[in-house]
């Protein structure tokens, strides 16, 4: 009888394991894309919106500043994940770029550049 209760708290613990383990394993959908700011200008606003949508979502930078130089990254686990995003950077000088139909599911880092190209990575 101890043995068959041994064997349960065992199994049992058996159980617990994997159920943690599933809970904190991330996420196939989770995706992170690193934009790297080579264009000369801060970036003082960033939208970010699934391509087709009708209007930009809010800022993804919130109140920071997009230094020339460095880099930010995106976590597209915080939204419905799809494949193409348009992005709209506002600078600090009033003016602003755009890029549409990045398919952020083939690329893992953007740099975007001073002459308007950019590199995908």
């Amino acid at each position: 009888m101890k043995l068959w209760h041994t064997l349960r708290a065992l199994a049992l613990a058996a159980v617990l394991l994997v159920g943690i383990s599933v809970a904190n394993a991330p996420s196939a959908d989770a995706k992170t894309l690193t934009l790297v700011n080579n264009t000369g200008y801060d970036i003082v606003v960033l939208n970010c919106v699934p391509t087709n949508a009708t209007t930009w979502w809010e800022d993804v930078l919130g109140n920071d500043i997009w230094r020339n130089g460095t880099s930010v990254d995106i976590d597209f686990d915080k939204w419905a994940l799809k494949d193409k995003w348009d992005f709209k950077a506002h600078y600090s000088d009033g003016y602003s770029d755009e890029w549409y139909g990045v398919n952020v599911r083939n690329v893992s880092k953007i740099v975007l550049r001073k002459d308007g190209t950019n590199d995908y990575y």
